[in-house]
Order: structure tokens, then C-alpha cells, then sequence
């Protein structure tokens, strides 16, 4: 790559409090912060300018034709061809959201009916701690290659895609060492299987990590494919070993993981990505103004209200937690399109960087009304449910749900509505302000679903987590407001 060349590709950035690495904006930012700034995009030229023939070979191979690059909105053609490619990418994202939530509720089910309560206690156990490193590392890892390289050029894009890919491993073998102790510490059947999951979580992340990655490239379709073939893998190896009759937890976590690193060698060799391990330290420090608050985020919310539903199990009644999952359990559809949104939409709005404040603020209406005009579909559909197909899917546990379900489609429907600016916020690299909201939510959901455990159990626990919802949902959209007011929308990889 010639000096012009790489001149042309990286101009100097500069960036506005709140906006991402890279994105043009009209006033001046802190002297420190541009310094530091620049010194981040010296990095990654030298970086680029170091393996340029090698990434020439790995772009041939990671887009052949017919598969989009890393930035697939490049006008090409007509504005309906566009729309279409979009429409298409949307479709695959859900697709691809549908089979990890498929593949999760099928691995738990053949588990559930392969081993007694307590081997599947201890399963359970171990899927959770993989759902919480999957949330630390997707916040560390990968959502700073969505937010700030979606519509990064070539060259750039796959550096920083292997950068995020072997971060992801180191991810994964830190994780998992501290896993690995604490199951030796703990030992008997939890601690077993918490030492299976330790090995297996390097593979497991990186697997996310090739989804995340193929999504910010534009490349939905190809993250369905790995997923497909996990879940294929999945049920072949759990298959094989519920044929051997196996009564202890360890061994379907294994199956479960080994099929987890298959797909994600498989994703790493069709999407020509080059983990780079050796560079994890300085993906983490580059990104850590984004990601430090990304990770309060995904723990904060989470925790808070798989604390509330503990307390409720503690002071309350087990019955009534149970009602409460399965509420959340049917309404699992309206959760995956939320999942697919954020996952699709991300990297999409982060490319797009002719989008003015206003359009904005009127795209996040359409795609909060869209999404709400879908939910309510299905909340229809559940409220006509009659009780003999209810108590078919949840047994005796239909009537505790049936109780709890409208307060809990409502506060799935303030959620939708709320889908189009929280989108939009963490696109433009505002996790500071996300966090701020969410940490609001997070005070919300235990105080409100205290309140309510205290006035009415189960139902008033509902009816008190949709309050707090139904209180949130306004200020992503006045946040949103005062974002686009105080900076430019540009994206963070628009500039490089």
C-alpha cells in the first residue's frame, strides 16, 4: 500500500465526546483526546501496512463473489436493488436468531429429559455462567467492531476483525481459567461441570465471536450457516450420548462444546478471519472509552433482574418465579426479533454516515413501530390462547402464567417501543448514555418489582417490572434527541 494510499484511507481523526473512534465531527474535541486518537489510527496503519498482502489474499477469500463486503450500502444500482439486499440481510439476521434460541431451548430440553434434577441443576449451572461470559466478552470484544469498523474499508475492517476474533479467545482462556478453579473449589457435580464448560469457553466465545463478526461485515447469511451447523453438530454429539445412557452433566457439556468449536473453526476459515491473538492487549485498551461501559450495561441489567426474580423465589413462593419464566418463555419470539434488530441494525446505522439528526430520530420511529406493530401480533395471539393449548406447551404451571401474562406483554410492548432509539444510541458509540439509562432501569426493576412482591406477589411483581419499562422507555428517545443535537451521527468507521 502506497504512502497516498494509505493517507486516502486513514485521514486524522477527530472525535467529539460520545462519538466513536474515527467519525468526523464539526467542533473541536480535547486536545488529549485527539492525541490519543491519533496515535490509535498510527497503530492501526502500521498494522495494515505490515500484513497488506496478506489481507489482499484473505479479502479474495472472506467475500467470493456474490457474498457483500464490509460495506454492502455503497450505492450499486438501483434504490430498490439496495432495499432488497437490506430486506434480505434483515431475514437472515432473524433466521439466524431464531436457530441459537432454538439450539439453546433444544440442548436444554434433550438435557432436561436425558438426566435427573440434579445433574441438570448442575447443567444449568454451567450454561449460565456461559451466558454471562458471552455478555462480557461480546461488550469487550466485539460490539467495539460493530460500532466503530462497520463501514471501515477492506483492509481495515479484516485487521480489526482479527484483532476482535483473538481477543475473543483470550477472552476465553482467562474466563475459563477462572472458571476452572472455582469448579476444582467447588467440586462434586456443579464443580465438574463448571470444569467441562472452563475448557470448552474458548471455543464457545470465539463461535460468538465469528457471528458478531459476520454480521458487522454485512454477512448475516454466512453467521446463519455456523449457527445451522452448531446446532446440527449439537444434536448429533448430545444424540450420541444420550445413547450411552450417560447420567452425569459433563459429558453433554463437552459434546456441547466441541461442537461449539467446530462451527467456529468452520466460521473462521469460510469468513477468512485471521485471529490475532497476540494483539488482544491493544484491541482492549483502544476500545476501553466504549467498552468499559458497554460491560457495566450487559451485567447491570441482567443482574438486576435475575436478582429480583431470586428475592422473589426467596421471599415470595417458587410458584410464583416459575409463572414469571414462563411468561418470558412465551413471549421468547418477541425477545429473538429484539435480539435480531440490535444485532443487524448496529452495524447497519453505524455505516450509514450521510444519515442526518433528523432522519435519525424518524428512522428510530419506523423501526420502533414496525417491531411494536409485530409484538402486538403475538401478545394478540397469546391472550387468545385458550387454557388446553396453554397447559399443553406449560403444564401446571399455565394458570400461575396465564395470571402474569398481560403485565408482561405490556412490558415487552414498552421495550419494542423503545428498540428505535436504543438502536440507534449504541450505533453511535453512546454507551456512556446507554449506561446511564439502563442503570435507571436497573433501580427501577428492583424497587418497582419489590413494591409489587410486597402488594400483590407474583402479579404485582409483573405489573411492577412493567412500571419500570413503561418509566424508561422516554428517555431513550429524549437522549437520542440530545444526541444528535450536541454531535454529527457520523459512524466511527466512516473516517478510516
Amino acid at each position: 500500500m502506497s504512502r497516498a494510499e494509505r493517507a486516502a484511507a486513514f485521514p486524522t481523526p477527530c472525535r467529539g465526546i460520545g462519538q466513536p473512534f474515527g467519525a468526523a465531527v464539526d467542533r473541536t474535541g480535547e486536545q488529549g483526546r485527539r492525541s490519543n486518537d491519533g496515535l490509535r489510527a498510527a497503530r492501526y496503519r502500521r498494522l495494515v501496512d505490515r500484513e497488506a498482502r496478506a489481507t489482499a489474499a484473505v479479502a479474495a477469500v472472506s467475500a467470493p463473489e456474490g457474498l457483500p463486503g464490509p460495506d454492502p450500502l455503497v450505492p450499486s444500482g438501483s434504490r430498490r436493488a439496495g432495499l432488497a439486499r437490506m430486506a434480505r440481510g434483515a431475514g437472515w439476521s432473524v433466521v439466524d436468531q431464531a436457530l441459537s434460541s432454538l439450539s439453546n431451548l433444544t440442548l436444554s430440553i434433550l438435557v432436561a429429559r436425558a438426566v435427573d434434577a440434579h445433574a441438570f441443576g448442575a447443567f444449568t449451572v454451567s450454561f449460565t455462567v456461559y451466558s454471562m461470559a458471552v455478555l462480557v466478552s461480546r461488550a469487550l470484544v466485539t460490539q467495539p467492531l460493530a460500532v466503530r469498523f462497520s463501514g471501515a474499508r477492506r483492509e481495515v475492517f479484516q485487521v480489526a476483525a482479527g484483532m476482535s476474533a483473538g481477543a475473543a479467545v483470550v477472552m476465553g482462556v482467562a474466563l475459563g481459567s477462572v472458571v476452572l478453579v472455582c469448579g476444582l473449589l467447588i467440586g462434586g457435580s456443579v464443580g465438574l461441570a463448571l470444569s467441562a464448560v472452563a475448557v470448552c469457553l474458548p471455543g464457545l466465545l470465539l463461535q460468538d465471536a465469528c457471528r458478531m463478526v459476520f454480521f458487522a461485515e454485512g454477512r448475516p447469511k454466512l453467521a446463519a450457516l455456523v449457527d445451522a451447523l452448531w446446532m446440527v453438530l449439537q444434536l448429533v454429539g448430545v444424540g450420541a450420548v444420550v445413547v450411552t445412557d450417560a447420567r452425569s452433566a459433563v459429558p453433554y457439556v463437552v459434546a456441547w462444546g466441541v461442537a461449539s468449536a467446530v462451527a467456529a473453526t468452520t466460521g473462521v476459515v469460510r469468513g477468512g478471519l485471521r485471529p490475532r491473538v497476540w494483539d488482544t492487549r491493544t484491541w482492549l485498551r483502544d476500545h476501553w472509552s466504549l467498552t468499559r461501559y458497554l460491560v457495566l450495561d450487559a451485567v447491570l441489567v441482567q443482574s438486576s433482574y435475575q436478582g429480583t426474580l431470586l428475592v422473589v423465589g426467596a421471599l415470595g413462593s417458587l410458584t410464583g418465579v416459575a409463572s414469571l419464566r414462563g411468561a418470558q418463555v412465551l413471549i421468547g419470539p418477541i425477545s429473538m426479533l429484539a435480539m435480531a434488530a440490535m444485532a443487524f441494525g448496529v452495524p447497519q446505522i453505524s455505516r450509514r454516515v450521510h444519515l442526518t439528526g433528523g432522519q435519525r430520530m424518524r428512522l428510530s420511529f419506523v423501526v420502533s413501530a414496525v417491531f411494536t406493530v409485530m409484538g402486538v401480533v403475538w401478545a394478540a395471539v397469546l391472550l387468545l390462547l385458550p387454557d388446553g393449548a396453554g397447559e399443553a406447551l406449560l403444564g401446571d404451571s399455565w394458570s400461575g402464567v396465564d395470571d402474569v401474562l398481560v403485565p408482561t406483554l405490556a412490558g415487552a410492548v414498552a421495550n419494542l417501543l423503545a428498540i428505535g432509539p436504543t438502536l440507534m444510541i449504541y450505533a453511535m458509540g453512546r454507551s456512556a448514555t446507554a449506561l446511564r439509562i439502563n442503570g435507571a432501569l436497573s433501580a427501577l426493576l428492583v424497587g418497582c418489582g419489590l413494591t409489587g412482591l410486597w402488594l400483590g406477589d407474583a402479579v404485582g411483581v409483573a405489573w411492577g417490572l412493567t412500571l419500570a419499562y413503561w418509566l424508561v422507555m422516554p428517555w431513550w428517545y429524549i437522549a437520542l434527541r440530545r444526541a444528535r443535537l450536541e454531535s454529527a451521527p457520523a459512524p466511527a468507521s466512516a473516517a478510516l
